[in-house]
């Protein structure tokens, strides 16, 4: 009874921000097609989105939403964060991050009207690609000045997962930063495998960047992967 009343709570929400992320996606369409589908523009309109998105989880959680740390990222570095819920792709709003460019599987690029906007804007489909040519596609991005976001689970997992090296290896190789995020309480208010939201108090923090030329050894994509998900996992467990 009580999560039906959660979910109760949080559903006019949830439906209020999907059907203006739908509408704002089809009205923006012929915007952006007559402009050539320009990157930079695409960039700020996904972040608009993540900012409605991120509104509807401040009404969904009553207002306890708290976001912690945020400080520029002066020099263009690798984002990595827990991936507990599909909302996880738009928590880098709510830090004002607007210049990154993220790297997913391929399920998001076949989103009506959405998966075109990343595809253009930049975002790195991983399907198909060794690590090698992801990792000269990210070193692109780093030099035109834009972050690299990724979730290193690879998936949506309650319990964060083992990390994957990809992250890890391309900060090294490009000699970029790594910023951890830790995402709590969005894995209550959207478990995988679940459609609708329920309410759920919601932190995010961004953490120390971490200095990617201090695993400049061998393995140091393997190490440094298991020292950031230590770094996210405790912060987790911390009361704040």
């Amino acid at each position: 009874m009580i999560d039906f009343l959660k979910t109760l709570w949080a559903f006019p929400f949830a439906c209020a921000a999907w059907t203006t992320l739908s509408l704002g996606g089809l009205a923006a369409y012929p915007y952006f097609y007559f402009t050539d589908f320009k990157a930079s523009r695409l960039r700020n309109f996904i972040y608009f989105q993540g900012k409605i998105i991120q509104i509807a989880i401040w009404f969904a959680s009553l207002g306890n939403k708290k976001v912690l740390g945020n400080k520029p990222i002066k020099e263009p570095s690798v984002l990595v964060a827990n991936h507990p819920c599909t909302y996880d792709t738009f928590v880098f709003s709510s830090f004002g991050i607007k210049n990154h460019v993220g790297i997913a599987k391929g399920w998001p690029f076949k989103i009506p009207f959405y998966g075109k906007y990343i595809e253009k804007a930049g975002y790195i489909n991983s399907d198909g690609k060794t690590a090698k040519e992801i990792v000269e596609l990210a070193r692109k991005v780093l030099d035109e000045g834009l972050h690299i976001s990724i979730f290193p689970e690879g998936t949506r997992k309650k319990e964060t997962g083992r990390f994957r090296s990809l992250a890890f290896e391309i900060a090294i190789k490009c000699n970029a930063n790594v910023v951890p995020f830790a995402i709590k309480g969005l894995e209550e208010m959207l478990p995988p495998g679940k459609y609708w939201p329920k309410y759920a108090p919601v932190k995010y923090v961004q953490l120390q960047s971490v200095s990617s030329s201090n695993f400049a050894v061998e393995a140091g994509d393997l190490k440094m992967s298991k020292y950031v998900k230590a770094l996210i996992i405790a912060d987790l467990k911390a009361e704040k």
